[in-house]
């Protein structure tokens, strides 16, 4: 009991650190961009840099528990992070400063399946549910709090004081380690081969940086091309010696479990269409209706809010409803507030924007609750480490995918609006309206009882 107390709060408090260290860095940018002397658009590889690094690094942590053990691999993890955050404290320019959040972002990759995996093995199934829940709501209060606290240290003391606010969350996370993950390596009949892990890491590697460069044209198109076909190669390597392995890294298999199945490819979709939302209503504030930055802010809170409270909402509503039902509904719900919210751009209604975002920001945090717990409901010991790692890549790479398609679709988008008279947002929304609504259909195959061995009363 004592040893499931200790990982809670370890990953709890390895969520809140995450997601504070990457909102208080936002806030930060132009201050950054002053001191080194960039202009602030130069400074977009600073902030991508860290989530080009977690989904690069990623299969690393399954390579790493097979021959260090899990407490020897979230260790490793924390070190890394507190050595990234240590050298951004001393960066003297912009690309630099890049180098030392991929480190960090290094550390991040390997720290979260290893906690995942952790949840999952240290629980029965009836107290999954409750625990994966309730373990990332710290992490939705650092995104709450994080452009706060960054606004306030940057101001106080300068930017280079929020890569410093992490350390001690990083060494307390450290001391939790020693009481909540077992010590050793754990048996398993499965070997991950170093080629299949170099492969992969590097087709991500490589897919990561084309999804950041590409919709911004940070590079020339044929460094674009060379990065696109090297990534292809490996990929397809990859593939092809994973099948022919006695082991693979990332094993298909997994998506024979139907509850793994539309877990993972309906966190893809909802992500896909939902992810760049936060990001698109900010700029229809501050552009189409010309308001302050200040405005956005109070807006985005409202969409955070509404994210924490669905964290609480979320186990009795499951309970109630099950999986199946939750899953239809709140994308159903989710489809009908981006097209009221498109409606509402349209009339130029701030008061409406406001409420969807609230609402969109509850619907939002419910899909994804629903979706990675129930992906995770029916995988063996064995699997949990693969498991994890996929759910996370999976979610990584959509949420990358929708922010390199959403300004593209933008722009094409305004090509339409004098035509047809409606804002390019509103198009927007009304696309990503009915992709939510299509959605549903794969929610459709679950039966009424998957996900029940999470929902037992006594969890």
């Amino acid at each position: 009991m004592a040893g499931s107390r200790a990982l809670f709060w370890l990953a709890s408090v390895a969520f809140f650190m995450q997601s504070l260290d990457t909102t208080m860095l936002y806030v930060a940018v132009p201050a950054m961009a002053h001191t080194l002397r960039e202009p602030v658009l130069r400074m977009e590889p600073v902030v991508m840099a860290y989530l080009v690094a977690v989904v690069a690094f990623t299969p690393l942590n399954s390579w790493l528990s097979q021959r260090m053990g899990e407490r020897r691999t979230c260790q490793l993890a924390l070190l890394t992070f507190i050595a990234g955050a240590l050298l951004c404290n001393q960066a003297t320019s912009a690309v630099t400063l890049a180098l030392c959040r991929c480190l960090q972002g290094a550390g991040g990759a390997l720290l979260l399946p290893v906690l995942r995996t952790q949840a999952l093995r240290a629980t029965t199934p009836e107290q999954k549910l409750p625990f994966l829940n309730r373990m990332t709501l710290l992490g939705l209060l650092g995104t709450l709090t994080g452009p706060l606290a960054g606004s306030l240290l940057t101001d106080a003391l300068g930017w280079r004081a929020i890569f410093l606010a992490p350390i001690p969350l990083s060494l307390l996370c450290l001391w939790l380690t020693g009481y909540a993950i077992p010590d050793g390596v754990a048996p398993s009949s499965r070997r991950i081969p170093l080629r299949s892990l170099l492969l992969l890491t590097a087709a991500l590697l490589l897919f990561a940086l084309l999804l950041v460069a590409a919709p911004k044209r940070l590079l020339p198109l044929p460094a674009l091309t060379l990065i696109a076909l090297a990534g292809s190669g490996c990929g397809w390597l990859y593939l092809r010696g994973d099948r022919h392995a006695r082991e693979a890294l990332l094993p298909a298999s997994l998506f024979g479990i139907r509850t793994f199945y539309v877990g993972v490819w309906g966190g893809v979709l909802t992500r896909l269409l939902l992810a760049s939302l936060p990001v698109v209503i900010s700029l229809v504030i501050q552009t189409a209706l010309g308001l302050t930055p200040a405005i956005a802010g109070i807006i985005m809170l409202l969409f955070s809010a509404g994210a924490l409270l669905a964290k609480l909402l979320f186990e009795p509503l499951v309970r109630r409803a099950g999986y199946r039902q939750l899953l239809i509904a709140a994308t159903l719900l989710a489809a009908l507030a981006v097209l009221a919210l498109g409606a509402a751009i349209q009339q130029r209604s701030l008061p409406c924007i406001g409420a969807l975002s609230g609402l969109l920001g509850v619907l939002t945090a419910l899909l994804h609750s629903a979706e990675s717990t129930l992906a995770c409901c029916h995988l063996e010991n064995d699997a949990c480490n693969s498991g994890s790692t996929i759910l996370l890549l999976s979610q990584l790479l959509a949420v990358m995918l929708s922010m390199a398609l959403t300004f593209p679709a933008l722009r094409a988008l305004s090509h339409l609006s004098p035509w047809l008279h409606i804002s390019p947002f509103s198009l927007l929304f009304a696309l990503l309206g009915v992709g939510l609504a299509l959605s549903c259909l794969l929610f459709r195959h679950l039966g009424h009882e998957d996900g029940n061995v999470l929902l037992s009363p006594s969890s």
